[in-house]
């Protein structure tokens, strides 16, 4: 069984309340994450403009870590809405 179909088989059974609760905190990370790339692109563009290449090529992973767990983050919770939606 895939990792996909295991979390999809969970959900199934889990309470609505405890759901919810997982919808929330995944939410906030999502949003926490969201934040962070906005500061993290703040300051990538004002080391460009300043001409701090090195300081732009430093940040260059830690920003693409940071879309890529924001993007799976997003994954979750799309998960986690489908099966809420089910359940009502």
């Amino acid at each position: 069984m895939n990792k996909a179909a295991t979390l999809d088989s969970q959900l199934r059974v889990v309470d609505t309340e405890i759901l919810k609760d997982l919808i929330q905190r995944i939410t906030d990370l999502d949003n926490a994450y969201r934040a962070i790339a906005e500061k993290a692109g703040q300051l990538y563009m004002k080391a460009d403009e300043v001409g701090m290449s090195r300081l732009t090529e430093l940040l260059d992973k830690p920003m693409r870590n940071a879309s890529d767990n924001q993007q799976a983050f997003a994954g979750l919770l799309a998960d986690l809405q489908v099966q809420a939606n089910r359940n009502t």
